[in-house]
């Protein structure tokens, strides 16, 4: 009889081989059950999907934070009070959404919930009625549909000034948006019914790869054989039941003859991760356009106040668009639109270098 492969301890502070020769039953990974615990304490410490979702949710909060703050600093600086009061709502909007994923962030560092309640001069049962994980959650869900657009002030309210952040004051690129019908005020759109936007990442990522499936004709049998695992996980992967790992998502996205670049930003947002500069706007908007079927660029016009060729150029990434156009044309995919934030930062800072978020006109890209 052929004596087993020599492996190796999984304890990370051991390392020392294992012997697998000898006995039955289930290999061992580790010498000792003294190694065993310490390999499962370790894999304790690894940080989770959610715990990874919150951390970068953190980081985007205080990052709009930075950027509000420091308008308003401007704004009061020149005297312009009806503007700062505008932007006020902002600000105590964000600050709850800080203050909610901070105390799960503590959660998560398996900190006590007495000494959580006590930073914010709560009970701890106070705290666990006022700000419980499901609650926290919906505060995370929410925020990609309360819109961040550019502040409205009233007629006689003296203009913003040049320095204005472009996350709070982004010009438009030329003939991009539809006139608005009636009053003063930014006319609402059907894109920002909140009722429509039903589309979590890991749904989108679900619609995205069932409908490459469709359009390749491929049957669960052949995208097995392409990417090494049985018809029935594929089967759940494209039901929603199970989300792959990326390279299984990579594998099923070329067996259908689709693009990765617009898978992976769908992907990372599905699995609560940061997407990378690596990673483009317009492939990933490209990307929830494929989730959302496809629809042409006129069908999306009617529901947005986008025009035709602003969201085809926003696919193609002929021009950089303002935030609030990214959210309403993602809301009108049926998507969230937050976590294409970062890779809208990036854009932004690669198009006008450390000047990124200083208002400005905006430039079409060429090359």
């Amino acid at each position: 009889m052929t004596p087993k492969d020599p492996a190796y301890c999984l304890n990370p502070d051991c390392g020392k081989p294992v012997d697998r020769s000898a006995g039955s039953g289930r290999p061992r990974h580790y010498c000792n059950d003294t190694c065993g615990r310490a390999y499962r304490r370790a894999r304790e410490k690894s940080p989770t999907p959610d715990t990874l979702a919150h951390n970068d949710f953190a980081d985007q909060v205080a990052d709009d934070l930075t950027q509000v703050i420091a308008h308003i600093v401007q704004l009061t600086r020149t005297q312009q009070p009806l503007a700062v009061l505008c932007l006020l709502s902002f600000v105590e909007s964000d600050l709850e959404d800080l203050k909610a994923v901070l105390v799960q962030q503590a959660r998560d560092q398996r900190q006590k919930n007495a000494d959580i309640a006590q930073c914010l001069g709560l009970a701890p049962e106070q705290l666990s009625r006022k700000l419980s994980a499901d609650t926290v959650r919906r505060r995370m869900d929410s925020r990609p549909l309360r819109t961040r657009t550019r502040v409205r002030l009233p007629r006689q309210a003296a203009p913003l000034p040049a320095t204005a952040p472009r996350t709070v004051s982004a010009p438009h690129i030329p003939g991009q948006r539809r006139p608005a019908t009636g009053g003063g005020g930014m006319t609402s759109s059907r894109a920002r019914d909140p009722d429509r936007h039903r589309g979590s990442p890991a749904a989108v990522l679900t619609r995205a790869l069932s409908h490459l499936q469709r359009l390749s004709g491929k049957t669960l049998r052949e995208l097995a054989d392409n990417t090494n695992v049985s018809a029935s996980y594929v089967s759940r992967v494209l039901s929603g039941d199970r989300c792959p790992s990326w390279k299984i998502a990579r594998l099923l996205t070329l067996a259908c003859g689709g693009d990765p670049a617009e898978i992976q930003p769908l992907w990372a947002a599905a699995r609560g991760r940061a997407t990378t500069q690596r990673q483009s706007l317009p492939a990933a908007l490209r990307g929830l356009h494929l989730a959302a079927a496809r629809p042409h660029a006129d069908q999306l016009g009617e529901h947005t106040h986008l025009t035709a060729r602003a969201i085809t150029g926003m696919f193609d990434g002929t021009a950089l668009p303002a935030w609030e156009d990214v959210e309403e044309l993602a809301h009108a995919l049926n998507a969230e639109a937050q976590p294409l934030r970062p890779l809208w930062n990036a854009a932004c800072a690669a198009l006008a270098g450390p000047s990124a978020f200083t208002a400005g006109p905006v430039t079409e890209v060429t090359g």
